[in-house]
């Protein structure tokens, strides 16, 4: 709301609201709100008269039909589901592609949060008629603190803590996080971290419990539902620092929150996070392995010289986000959208290609578990283990290695596997947690058209190789009614199976079952995965009973 009260300074302006925002009157009274029951034309229409520009703030364009001679003005926040369209569902994706493109082909100005997602607006669709609108630290701004009074505040810590303020979605990569305090915790190095906003969904926190369980860490994690502002602030003021493992972000407002109020930040090297953080942010050098996020969170955290410092660039830093400073961007997206009107009513004009989202071809998940001593000295040769994988499955491939926790003592394993781009941690004896580790990888690094979950046997690996797993990928992709994919050493052709009887398919399901949920050795189709996942009962019957069967010769 800070930013239209700026706003109002430079145009004469309505807001229209609904009734349940009625308390907001009172509270900017030199705003002109007007109560609408829906967003329909029919309850704008008056205003739609009255006004020269239109602008909606919230992902789309409401109403559907706006009077051509309107000049209007589109925010869309991110274009995630393009840039990383493996975190959401196939009706998701549909109705953001279907939703979004109206908006940004019908406006005559787009605006974007950040210099990453205007490229964005170019890379998926060609256009280039975007305001770069920086949003703020709308806590820190709300606060009324000034600059110089968080620098004179002396806040009691005398337990300290790391706080991430993120709703538990796949990309804020809470998992690794608590894995990576799970690492220290057995260093006995203990990090205690606080995780907000984890209440709004009770399956997500009781994920999250779990996983801090698993790894014994359950006192050293706490989750906290949506606090009140007020509580939220006390928090952040209170924190050691912010922790922020997140793999995308369209702008990051928590970021701009931390540094403003003194609260040094560790994050990642990811899409709009260093545009907005620059040098007043410690970076992981790599958020999809929980060995590097360990090792860089514990230097972060016995390091308060390194807090002292950022805290002052996080000041500077801070300073060019603000509400008054998104006004003024705002208002050369009017005058541009004015101008554009006057030159270019005409919509076929402003639209511009579109590029769908693309997966990558193959994601592989590795399991190494309890290893012989046969097995650590063949690895402890290993040069580079990331090139071994990839002379198995091919430069193309997009490798996650899961780690056993028994493997964690191992000092010589340990710079191996830190190298490696993907690395996750589960227990080997544990049947469950077998099936979690494969269910996050299908959920969040599984980026792919088809994945293949294998176990480490040096012996068993020797028999793929780049070639052979290339080929049968093709071979999948040519048979477009092929659910799954195998290697069969006694045929010489393809064979495309039919889908089992009824009987065969309870019968391969159970046959299956006794083993655990887990596809071992298989080449699982997306497409025909019906956004079921690898790991699940439920994934496991689709394949026995629904799914045709590509045989590739081996």
């Amino acid at each position: 709301m800070a930013l239209l009260t700026h706003l109002a300074e430079y145009v004469d302006l309505r807001v229209a609201i609904a009734p349940h925002s009625e308390y907001l009157l009172p509270r900017f009274p030199d705003l002109a709100f007007v109560i609408v029951s829906n967003d329909s034309n029919a309850q704008l229409e008056e205003h739609l008269e009255w006004c020269e520009c239109y602008i909606d703030p919230l992902n789309g364009l409401r109403p559907m039909h706006i009077d051509p001679k309107i000049a209007v003005i589109s925010m869309v926040l991110d274009l995630q589901h393009m840039e990383m369209p493996w975190f959401f569902s196939e009706s998701e994706i549909k109705s953001r592609i279907a939703e979004y493109s109206y908006a940004i082909n019908r406006s005559d100005q787009l605006v974007a949060i950040s210099e990453y997602e205007r490229n964005n607006f170019h890379k998926f669709y060609g256009v280039d008629r975007v305001t770069v609108m920086h949003l703020a630290g709308f806590m820190a701004e709300d606060s009324g603190v000034s600059r110089d009074e968080v620098t004179a505040w002396e806040i009691e810590k005398d337990n300290p803590y790391l706080i991430y303020p993120a709703v538990p979605w796949q990309h804020k990569n809470h998992e690794i996080l608590i894995q990576a305090v799970g690492v220290l915790n057995r260093r006995g190095v203990k990090v205690p971290v606080v995780l907000t906003n984890t209440g709004g969904r009770t399956d997500m926190k009781k994920k999250l419990a779990d996983v801090a369980a698993a790894h014994g860490v359950r006192d050293l994690v706490t989750l906290q539902a949506y606090l009140p502002e007020s509580e939220l602030f006390a928090l952040f003021t209170r924190s050691t620092a912010m922790v922020f493992p997140t793999l995308y972000e369209g702008f990051g407002i928590p970021l701009v929150d931390a540094m403003a109020l003194g609260v040094p930040v560790l994050t990642t090297r990811t899409s709009a996070v260093p545009e907005i953080c620059g040098e007043a942010a410690s970076y992981f050098s790599n958020a999809n392995n929980v060995l590097a996020i360990a090792d860089e969170l514990e230097a972060f955290w016995t390091d308060p010289k390194r807090w002292s410092e950022q805290r002052q660039r996080g000041f500077d830093q801070a300073d060019r986000f603000s509400s008054k400073k998104m006004a003024i961007s705002l208002l050369e997206a009017i005058h541009a959208a004015l101008a554009r009107k006057k030159t270019d009513d005409q919509m076929l004009a402003r639209q511009g290609k579109f590029l769908s989202p693309r997966y990558n071809p193959l994601s592989v998940l590795i399991l190494y578990g309890d290893l012989s001593q046969e097995d650590r000295v063949w690895l402890y040769s290993l040069p580079d283990l990331h090139a071994w994988h990839v002379s198995k499955f091919g430069h193309d491939a997009d490798i996650t290695v899961a780690l056993d926790l028994s493997l964690l003592t191992d000092d010589a394993l340990k710079p191996l596997f830190k190298k490696l781009p993907k690395v996750i941690l589960y227990n080997a004896s544990d049947m469950k947690s077998i099936s979690h580790a494969v269910l996050d990888f299908s959920t969040r690094y599984d980026q792919s058209e088809m994945q293949i979950v294998v176990k480490f046997d040096k012996e068993r690996l020797n028999k793929y190789s780049a070639p052979r797993v290339n080929l049968a990928v093709l071979c999948i992709g040519l048979h477009a009614d092929a659910g799954y994919a195998v290697f069969d050493d006694r045929i010489e052709d393809c064979i495309l199976d039919d889908v089992p009887s009824e009987s065969r398919g309870v019968y391969l399901y159970d046959s299956m079952y006794r083993y655990g949920t887990v596809i071992f050795d298989t080449f699982i189709r997306r497409s025909h995965s019906a956004e079921l996942k690898n790991g699940s009962s439920q994934y496991l019957s689709r394949l026995c009973t629904e799914l045709r069967r590509l045989r590739v010769p081996a």
